[in-house]
C-alpha cells in the first residue's frame, strides 16, 4: 500500500519535478538523469513542482552521486599521470560532464553510450565548449563489434558497472574491457555498495529500458575479484556511505 501509493504520488503531482518527469521519460538510472543530479538545480512547473524537485534531488542517495562524481574525477585525474597523452575510453559515458572537468588536451577522450538523447546531448556540449578532445560516440558495452574504440589504456565505467543486474553481464563488460587493453592500463570504476530501501526503486520507478528498476548492490572488493582472473588489481578505493570509486591496473 505504502508502495503503491508513492508510485501513484509520482506518476501524478511528481511530473510537476522536472527530476521525476525526467526519470519517467528517460529512466531514473538513465545517463541523462544523472547529468540533472548532478547539476543540482530544482527545476518544475510552478513554486510546487520546484519545492517537490528540490525535495526529489536533495535525497541522500542523490547526494551519495555527486560525491561519487568528485571521487571519480579525483581518480581520473591520477589516473592521468601515468601516462603520456593517453586513450581514454568511457563505456557509457551518458553526457559525461565528469569527463569535461578533466584538464584539455592531457588525452584523447572517447564517450560512448547507448542512449542517442545522450551522444547527442554529449557531442553538442563538447561543440559547444571547443573540446576537441572530447568525441561522443554510439557504444554498446556488451559486445565488441559495436565498440567504439578498438585500444585504450585509461578505462572508465562511471555509474554503469551499479545499474547492471546479472553476474554476467558484469563478466561480458570486463571481458570486453579487458580486450581493448594491455598491461599497465587502469580502469576507473564506480559501483553501488548500498540502497536504504531497495524495495521503493523497483515498486515505484523504471530503469533506462522502463522496466521495474532493480538494483544489486555490491562491494568495489567483489568487482576486483570478478577482474582479477583478466589480469587487473585494485589499487585504489574511496567510499561514501552507497558508493565505491576505484581504480584498477592491469597487471
Amino acid at each position: 500500500m505504502k508502495y503503491a501509493l508513492i508510485r501513484w504520488l509520482l506518476q501524478t503531482v511528481g511530473r510537476l519535478s522536472k527530476g521525476i518527469q525526467l526519470g519517467w521519460r528517460t529512466g531514473f538510472d538513465s545517463g541523462v538523469m544523472l547529468e540533472y543530479i548532478y547539476q543540482n538545480k530544482p527545476q518544475g512547473i510552478t513554486p510546487l513542482g520546484v519545492w517537490i524537485d528540490r525535495q526529489f534531488i536533495s535525497h541522500p542517495v542523490w547526494d551519495g552521486v555527486r560525491s561519487r562524481r568528485n571521487f571519480l574525477i579525483g581518480q581520473l585525474n591520477e589516473a592521468l599521470k601515468h601516462y603520456d597523452h593517453p586513450a581514454l575510453f568511457d563505456f557509457a559515458a551518458g553526457v559525461g560532464s565528469y569527463l569535461f572537468a578533466l584538464p584539455q588536451g592531457k588525452a584523447v577522450i572517447t564517450a560512448g553510450d547507448y542512449e542517442p538523447e545522450a551522444v547527442q546531448r554529449g557531442q553538442e556540449k563538447a561543440s559547444r565548449l571547443g573540446r576537441t578532445d572530447i568525441t561522443f560516440h554510439k557504444n554498446n558495452a556488451f559486445d565488441l563489434n559495436e565498440f567504439a574504440v578498438r585500444q585504450a589504456d585509461i578505462l572508465v565505467c562511471s555509474g554503469f558497472f551499479d545499474i547492471l543486474v546479472k553476474e554476467e553481464e558484469i563478466l561480458k563488460v570486463l571481458q570486453n574491457g579487458s580486450h581493448i587493453t594491455q598491461p599497465g592500463a587502469r580502469w576507473v570504476f564506480t559501483i553501488q555498495e548500498h540502497h536504504p530501501d531497495l524495495r521503493l526503486l523497483k515498486e515505484t520507478m523504471v530503469d533506462l529500458n522502463h522496466q521495474k528498476w532493480e538494483l544489486v548492490p555490491r562491494s568495489a572488493e567483489q568487482l576486483a575479484e570478478w577482474a582479477k582472473p583478466f589480469g587487473w588489481v585494485l589499487e585504489t578505493v574511496e567510499r561514501n556511505d552507497f558508493f565505491a570509486v576505484g581504480t584498477m591496473v592491469r597487471q
